[in-house]
């Protein structure tokens, strides 16, 4: 029993102890094989010197901005490469005027023979991507790839001759990091569906190449019938980059037999030319294919097969791009928008609820009002012409005493303004007093002369009664105001001598004051006397006085190009004051007329645009000649009827994208 029992054991131990060794045998084995790059697919590596070498993108597909570049190296017998210095750059060719861009990647061992880092693309297009390895202890190499935004992974372009054998499996020229021609839609000599049609693109030579290229395309219907008389438009656009502007090479289609057609297409330079292909019938509509194309590599790719009725996209910020894929803008990165055919044709736009919300678009109705103009002038406040007395002689002599004797002194009817000295007024009294005395009767023909004498020399029934009772004449007479008003103007002091017929003084009555209003040469056919006229004073908030118009001056002032009006306005307070301004408002009644809200219309130019809303989200233009208008509403002539319903706010937004889709031209 005992024998039995320990035959068992060492059964039971031997067993163990083999369990034991397979796992020790397994887990050298899975270190053995992590230590040489378990992760490294051979099958998809690039071979370049000592070296094998597999690239892998993230994301795979290049993008504009961040990307990472991992690298796998590894020497002839698998195992990692831990010394190597990596020098990776991407560089976009020179285009034009376009310098080259160089875009380097600094490398770092992140461990078992991988390297990363980063590289940032500024823009779509062509980055191909050189690798220069060196290693101290397994040698030099360098390869090239194609690197491109509108493909994923990298080709194998170019690389140092490799003294590695291959593994039969491994007959690959690019690396296998990306998935092979095959991988792709290949759209070379195949049908492709797009709207109603069936259509067929060929290359001759099948991979394209700077200089002539020829087309040959197959249009079906969907049934596979040959669809005859269509219009073809094939375009090569290679995307604007930098300060190079997009280059689009027009291809010439021509029919050659029952849905068959050729063209040639002329590439002027290397690079991605993605192919738009647009085919048109009267009873079948739009078919739309965006192929990519890229010179040197073989066939076409579908990129899209562009919605029924979309004719591009472009930038809503740079209305000048325009693709024929959809994307983002090259040069500000916003997603492109599509424009549709009939958006291009008309420049209207469809725009839902949100969009409008987010906009703040709201409507109003073109109708039939009273429309009230007001005319809005600056005017000045004015002497009244027509109350202003000049105060002169009509003898020689001297100032004596002044009474007036300032500027701006108030005056009174009757009052003395200064008195004069003058011998022949002195002699002419004493020639009526010397005939008072000798008078016959009352009616004394000299007595009546000497009076007459002195009354035209402006000396008052009162001075004469004065000088009778007196009996001798007075040396220095008071010249008496003959108005109440204001002194204006002076020009003599006390002791002046004056001459006969000179201005001494000028008196201004400021009971009534004119207010003089300038208005545009324009405005001066809706002006009529008669008139309310309302007049605002700048310097007192809230106060405003009303008058009418008396007067419109038959000329123009010819360095404003405006005609004046004159108001007159009853001032016997005296709150007015000349050369004060003021603003004068005329009321004009139109009359009724058909008249849109002011905000609804946009200026183009000479041009005069609404945005009509149609329904259903649709919004059109409409151009329309436009009248007169008043701060709120504007007269409309021609293009809009009696309830049309336009857009009073956001159009601003809306004409941009309207712009953009329909083109300048519209405007």
């Amino acid at each position: 029993m005992k024998s039995f029992i320990t035959e068992n054991r060492v059964i039971i131990f031997s067993v163990a102890l083999f369990i034991v060794l397979l796992v020790i045998i397994a887990v050298w084995i899975f270190s053995s094989s992590s230590g040489n790059g378990g992760d490294f697919d051979e099958s998809t590596a690039d071979y370049a010197g000592p070296f094998k070498v597999v690239i892998v993108l993230n994301p795979a597909r290049p993008k504009v901005g961040d990307n990472s570049l991992t690298i796998k190296l590894r020497d002839k017998d698998n195992q990692p490469v831990t010394d190597a210095k990596i020098k990776a750059v991407a560089e976009m060719p020179a285009m034009g005027s376009m310098a080259a861009m160089p875009i380097p990647a600094v490398m770092n061992h992140a461990g078992g023979g991988d390297y990363t880092g980063d590289f940032e693309l500024p823009m779509k297009g062509a980055w191909p991507l050189s690798l220069e390895i060196n290693s101290g202890k397994t040698g030099n190499a360098r390869l090239e790839f194609e690197m491109t935004t509108s493909r994923a992974g990298v080709r194998l372009s170019s690389a140092t001759d490799s003294n590695i054998p291959r593994a039969e499996s491994n007959n690959k020229s690019s690396s296998g990091s990306i998935p092979d021609l095959s991988d792709k839609i290949n759209a070379s000599g195949q049908f492709q569906v797009s709207g109603k049609y069936r259509i067929k693109v060929q290359l001759e030579p099948t991979t394209p190449t700077v200089g002539k290229n020829k087309l040959t395309i197959v249009v079906q219907d969907k049934t596979g019938q040959p669809v005859t008389g269509a219009t073809i438009r094939i375009v090569a656009q290679m995307p604007a980059m930098g300060s190079m502007e997009a280059m689009n090479i027009p291809a010439t289609i021509t029919e050659i037999g029952a849905g068959s057609y050729n063209g040639e297409l002329l590439i002027p330079m290397a690079g991605e030319w993605p192919l738009a292909v647009d085919v048109e019938t009267e009873t079948l509509g739009h078919g739309d294919l965006i192929f990519g194309m890229v010179t040197g590599e073989p066939g076409l790719t579908v990129a899209s097969a562009t919605p029924a009725g979309v004719s591009h996209y472009t930038c809503s910020m740079h209305p000048s791009v325009k693709s024929a894929t959809p994307g983002t803008c090259p040069i500000c990165g916003m997603d492109l928008v599509p424009v549709t055919k009939k958006e291009q044709k008309s420049g209207g736009i469809s725009m839902d609820a949100r969009r409008r919300q987010l906009i703040g678009v709201t409507t109003g109705i073109a109708q039939e009002k009273q429309l009230i103009q007001v005319i809005r002038a600056a005017g000045r406040v004015n002497f009244d012409e027509s109350h202003m007395t000049d105060i002169t002689l009509k003898f020689d002599g001297w100032i004596g005493k002044l009474h007036a004797g300032f500027v701006g002194a108030p005056v009174k009817k009757g009052q003395p303004l200064f008195t004069v000295y003058s011998p022949e007024l002195l002699s002419a009294q004493q020639e009526y007093l010397e005939t008072l005395r000798r008078r016959k009767d009352k009616n004394d023909s000299l007595l009546r002369a000497s009076r007459q004498r002195l009354s035209l020399w402006d000396i008052t029934p009162a001075q004469i009664r004065q000088l009778e009772k007196r009996g001798t004449a007075i040396e220095y007479l008071p010249i008496i105001s003959p108005t109440n008003g204001t002194v204006v103007e002076k020009t003599i002091v006390a002791g002046s001598a004056v001459k006969a017929g000179q201005k001494l003084l000028r008196i201004a009555d400021l009971s009534s004051v004119w207010v003089e209003g300038e208005i545009y040469e324009y405005e001066i056919p809706l002006v009529k006397v008669g008139m309310e006229a309302k007049i605002v004073l700048p310097d007192q908030p809230g106060k405003s006085l009303s008058g009418k118009v008396k007067y419109i001056y038959p000329y123009l002032q010819g360095d404003t190009r405006t005609a004046k009006v004159r108001v007159e306005l009853d001032n016997r307070d005296g709150a007015l004051k000349p050369d004060m301004y003021t603003h004068l408002h005329l009321k004009v009644d139109l009359g009724k007329r058909l008249v849109v809200p002011e905000s609804a219309v946009l200026y183009a130019g000479d041009s005069r645009v609404v945005f009509l809303d149609m329904g259903d989200g649709w919004l059109q233009p409409r151009k329309i000649k436009t009248g007169v208008r008043n701060a709120d509403d504007i007269e409309v002539l021609e293009g809009l009827q009696p309830g049309d319903k336009v857009v009073t706010s956001g159009n601003f937004l809306i004409a941009a994208e309207s712009k953009l889709k329909a083109g300048i031209d519209q405007w």
